[in-house]
């Protein structure tokens, strides 16, 4: 198996018959035309890593009879010299920074075994290509991978942090329908980074680490993205979550003094309180020694939100205790102050923006190249609204602001409804502006949905060529916005699209849409969906990778 470059995407028959493909979907115009089945299309990262050792094997066979090119050694090296050659990978500073490939000087094997013969480091470099090393804006910085890269490379090939990114890299690899014996690598990489890992936090000094730090938070995307139920996915959530507080809190504020460090400490946060507001856990159960920790530390824009959003777990937390209640005036009291309380977060979540800078508001598109004639315009936008925003990042937290409102919206409803008839004049206009407010907020969350996702309908995350986005003027997107929303885009809206589904009062066919584009990004992700509403947004409701 073998790297050959850029592939063709054609439909088998078209490739077969060497004419050109206009990949059309769902059949081929040469296909349809002369009457054949169109058996579809191969995902481009599919194709790149397709098997041609046959054919590269056949191809020197037929240069050694011509008498082409003969292959000999140098006369000046050693028989192991001329046996090694060295490919430039992604790897730690320590150990192999190089794959170190074996070429037999025998009759019988002409042809250098290629960079394919190691899927960790193909999963690796994949990985860090499309998940890692993408732009960011400064004030969108809020996940724990974006710091991957300077701790990476400063480790040596054995040590927990090494094992943990084989693990993740070779578990999103392993997607593939081509590449599921990498899953199973990874599998056995988790296994020694868990090993490794666990003595680390052993240690007084290693436990300290940015390093371990990192490979505990990478442990648990790990378990995440192989969780085959929501009930494991939340026990291993919480499991990691907590574990990754408890570091924070032994290593102390005197850990918290370079950027990386503290950058790290925001990543654990956002996780806590995504899984707080997510599972309707109160968040002040959150150590006081870890809040400690966080005063004071400087914010950007992504942390001020989570700030901000915090009240959210407690405030769901007492609206699944109070209205299972029965009704009676003391009852009823509490449940006129939760909504107080949830107009006071309200009030806080939406001076958010105010502190932005100009350019993170989104734009309205000027133009968006949709495949017209073969598939509807409504597969890809919702009532034509399409934004385009400054990167991915800025409008996924844009997107974690709407998701935030909607939810408390949904809480005001629920308490109103609660009520019932004889707090309705009390809260007539409060119960029409939360409507319009979450109506709002799952109209601009549809409209970001096209710069996400673009056109793409299925072929997998790696296959991102012929995919059209918004775009402004005549600036079309950019080769790094093709490849982080490849790679991102769905799992970027998993979230605002489940809240979305959970909303109260929309309009008539607007959950149809939002539950098409879950499939959509079922199809392109390679999730199977369950029963009803849940399956894909029950399982994958987190955000990956921040």
């Amino acid at each position: 198996m073998v790297y050959q470059g850029k592939p063709s995407a054609g439909c088998q028959n078209c490739r077969k018959r060497k004419i050109k493909c206009d990949e059309a979907v769902p059949a081929c115009s040469q296909c349809i035309n002369t009457k054949r089945h169109c058996p579809g299309y191969v995902a481009r990262f599919d194709l790149v890593l397709r098997d041609q050792t046959k054919a590269v094997r056949r191809k020197a066979q037929r240069k050694k009879e011509g008498n082409q090119r003969t292959i000999t050694p140098p006369q000046s090296a050693s028989s192991e010299d001329s046996a090694v050659t060295k490919l430039p990978l992604v790897g730690p500073a320590e150990g192999h920074p190089y794959a170190i490939i074996k070429r037999s000087s025998s009759d019988s094997e002409t042809v250098p075994r290629m960079f394919n013969d190691f899927p960790q480091q193909q999963a690796i470099c994949a990985f860090f290509l499309d998940f890692v090393l993408l732009p960011h804006h400064p004030d969108s910085v809020r996940g724990h991978l974006e710091h991957l890269v300077p701790l990476y490379k400063n480790t040596h090939s054995d040590s927990p942090l090494t094992l943990a990114t084989s693990s993740v890299a070779l578990a999103i690899s392993g997607g593939s329908p081509i590449r599921r014996n990498d899953a199973q690598l990874g599998r056995t990489f988790f296994g020694r980074a868990l090993h490794r890992t666990s003595a680390a936090i052993r240690d007084p000094l290693e436990s300290k680490k940015d390093e371990t730090l990192m490979a505990v938070l990478l442990l648990g995307l790990y378990e995440k993205i192989t969780a085959t139920a929501e009930a494991s996915r939340s026990e291993m959530a919480r499991t990691h979550n907590a574990g990754a507080a408890a570091l924070i809190m032994h290593r102390g504020a005197e850990n918290a003094k370079s950027q990386l460090s503290i950058g790290l400490l925001f990543a654990v946060r956002t996780q806590l309180v995504e899984h707080a507001i997510e599972e309707g856990l109160a968040f002040k159960r959150c150590p006081d020694q870890m809040t400690t920790i966080f005063r004071g530390l400087p914010q950007n824009a992504a942390a001020r939100l989570t700030s901000a959003t915090t009240n959210i777990a407690d405030l769901r937390a007492s609206a699944k205790s109070a209205l299972i209640l029965p009704h009676d005036s003391a009852s009823e009291k509490d449940v006129n102050e939760l909504i107080e309380y949830s107009i006071s977060i309200d009030l806080l979540v939406a001076t958010w923006p105010e502190s932005l800078p100009e350019d993170w508001k989104s734009t309205p598109a000027d133009g968006f190249d949709y495949p017209f004639g073969t598939t509807p315009k409504s597969t890809f936008m919702y009532k034509d609204r399409k934004d385009v925003y400054l990167d991915l990042w800025v409008q996924s937290i844009w997107n974690q602001y709407r998701s935030a409102r909607v939810k408390i919206q949904t809480i005001i409803l629920d308490c109103i409804s609660w009520l019932g008839m004889p707090y309705d004049a009390q809260w007539y206009w409060r119960k029409i502006y939360a409507n319009m407010i979450t109506q709002e907020m799952v109209d601009d969350i549809c409209a970001s949905v096209p710069y996400a996702l673009g056109t793409k309908t299925d072929g997998g995350p790696g296959d991102r060529d012929g995919i059209e986005y918004p775009y402004i003027g005549s600036q079309k997107a950019s080769d790094e916005h093709r490849r982080s929303a490849a790679a991102l885009g769905g799992w970027h809206l998993l979230e605002p699209l489940k809240t979305s589904l959970r909303a109260s009062g929309l309009r008539d066919g607007q959950k149809e849409w939002v539950m098409n584009q879950m499939q959509r990004i079922g199809r392109i992700y390679n999730i199977q969906p369950g029963d009803g509403h849940g399956g894909i947004f029950d399982r994958y409701s987190w955000e990956f990778p921040s």
